[in-house]
């Protein structure tokens, strides 16, 4: 099992590979929910240096497109040294065709959130050939499992950080200032949470960026306990550093690579990040209820 590591600086490449098997980085213009938006020279640069070290680079190219945007995503693809490029992550099967067009489908890996809850649906795309598929992230430990044991190519999973549990194109931050007739101020800042008015006692992480509004859940998801498990049908664990920084990520990457639950270094971190963890969804069926 590999573990990818996103990052917010391309000085912390080398450090983080010393615990990760691969970085994930990304554009604002193709990618959403990023750490950092790197622009398209510092790319190439994070691939030169990725490579030099016999790791492995994917890009986060996980935007919905409309039509247009299609376009500018093809043009902006095809001026990276994709050879080097190990995968890029889709959230957009229309993304999706244009690197099947290009000749690149090998290296799509389809992230669709929220929607690979099966096998059925996890090999959707076998018979393209691509390079994997990220699992849904409210599944139980029990449907990784069902669903690791039939795969057809590479699992990709969040292994640790905050999970996104609600998105809207629109930029939703923005609409309430120019209600309240302030500046929007909040735009792709990481410091934000909102409180439910039912749910005071927890605080939710929310994010806007150029693709729209993001909630994350309260809580770190952390799998550092169920690695053994994991790690017989798991391909490509990756670690989520969003809202956190780069010394963060090795902190974690850290605790993973030498697979150790040290509670004084864990309540380290959630003390110095103010955070806690819990195990997601791994025992906790998510089940629609009618009224």
């Amino acid at each position: 099992m590999k573990f990818l590591a996103t990052i917010y600086d391309i000085n912390s490449i080398k450090d983080i590979l010393a615990y990760a098997d691969g970085i994930i980085l990304g554009h604002r213009s193709i990618g959403t929910r990023l750490t950092h938006s790197f622009e398209k020279d510092e790319i190439i640069e994070a691939i030169s240096i990725t490579k030099s070290l016999h790791k492995e680079v994917f890009i986060q190219a996980n935007q919905l497109f409309m039509d247009d945007e299609l376009l500018l995503f093809e043009a902006f693809i095809k001026e990276l040294p994709l050879k080097d490029v190990k995968g890029i992550v889709v959230a957009d099967l229309g993304a999706y065709r244009v690197l099947k067009k290009l000749g690149f489908v090998e290296k799509v890996i389809y992230n669709p959130e929220t929607l690979l809850t099966n096998h059925y649906d996890f090999n959707f795309l076998k018979q393209d050939h691509i390079l994997g598929v990220y699992v849904a992230k409210e599944i139980t430990l029990r449907d990784l499992e069902e669903i690791g044991s039939k795969k057809a190519y590479h699992m990709f999973m969040v292994g640790h950080g905050h999970l996104n549990m609600f998105y809207s194109k629109r930029q939703l931050i923005k609409t309430y200032t120019e209600y309240i007739d302030k500046e929007n101020l909040y735009h792709n800042t990481q410091n934000l949470k909102i409180i439910e008015e039912t749910r005071d006692h927890e605080a939710y992480p929310i994010l806007e960026d150029d693709a729209g509004t993001h909630v994350f859940r309260s809580k770190v998801f952390s799998s550092l306990d169920y690695q053994n498990e994991l790690s017989s049908f798991v391909d490509y664990l990756v670690f989520d550093s969003i809202f956190k920084d780069d010394a963060y990520q090795k902190k974690v990457l850290a605790l993973y690579r030498n697979q150790a639950h040290k509670e004084t270094i864990i309540k380290d971190i959630q003390d110095a990040y103010q955070e806690a963890w819990d195990e997601g969804f791994f025992f906790k069926k998510t089940i629609y209820k009618s009224k």
